[in-house]
């Protein structure tokens, strides 16, 4: 969708018409679900932070200046909505990786059973949990998410390169735990 026929609706919704959000959330729902999991890595509370995203963003459409993309902008919600989970979630100490399976994750490497497949996933998943916070969500906005890292330092408000920085820490930092699992050995590495 264009920034122009994004805008058209925008102005719509600001007028009153409520059902002219209801192509943006069609628009940008596989998105916003794609990062909250990997963010959240819950997909109930993902399910829970996007509803509450678009809330947000319908709220608050009167604050996005005139002529700026929706996306970023909504994404920038959709990241802060899942930092705010997290954080109550820290609070009550309470984080969940069972959910995690290997198709969430893409994951299907040949010659691999079922059980195989969803202990790498949770490996994958407990690893990404040893990143710091920052490390984490510029590794999730780059690999899961596909941005590049313009758009990355726009979502978390941090210099390109920062980004580049915790991405490239993010992905040791990652390799390291894995390989405390037996994931990813030294083997053949000079």
């Amino acid at each position: 969708m264009s920034t122009s026929s994004e805008w058209d609706l925008i102005d719509q919704c600001r007028r009153g018409r409520t059902r002219a959000f209801e192509p943006l959330v069609i628009g940008y729902q596989g998105e916003a679900m794609a990062m909250a999991t990997a963010l959240l890595l819950n997909p109930d509370d993902a399910a829970d932070a996007v509803q509450d995203a678009f809330v947000r963003a319908y709220r608050g459409l009167g604050k996005l200046a005139t002529g700026s993309a929706f996306g970023p902008w909504f994404r920038m919600i959709v990241r802060n909505t899942c930092l705010d989970r997290l954080r109550a979630r820290r609070r009550r100490n309470h984080v969940s990786i069972h959910e995690a399976t290997s198709e969430e994750l893409g994951l299907d490497p040949v010659g691999t059973t079922r059980i195989e497949r969803e202990q790498l996933s949770a490996s994958i998943w407990t690893a990404l949990l040893t990143l710091s916070e920052a490390h984490r969500q510029a590794l999730v906005l780059k690999e899961m998410e596909g941005l590049g890292y313009a758009e990355i330092a726009r979502v978390l408000g941090i210099p390109d390169g920062t980004v580049a920085s915790r991405v490239y820490h993010a992905r040791a930092a990652l390799k390291r735990a894995l390989q405390t699992t037996g994931i990813g050995s030294n083997e053949g590495e000079q």
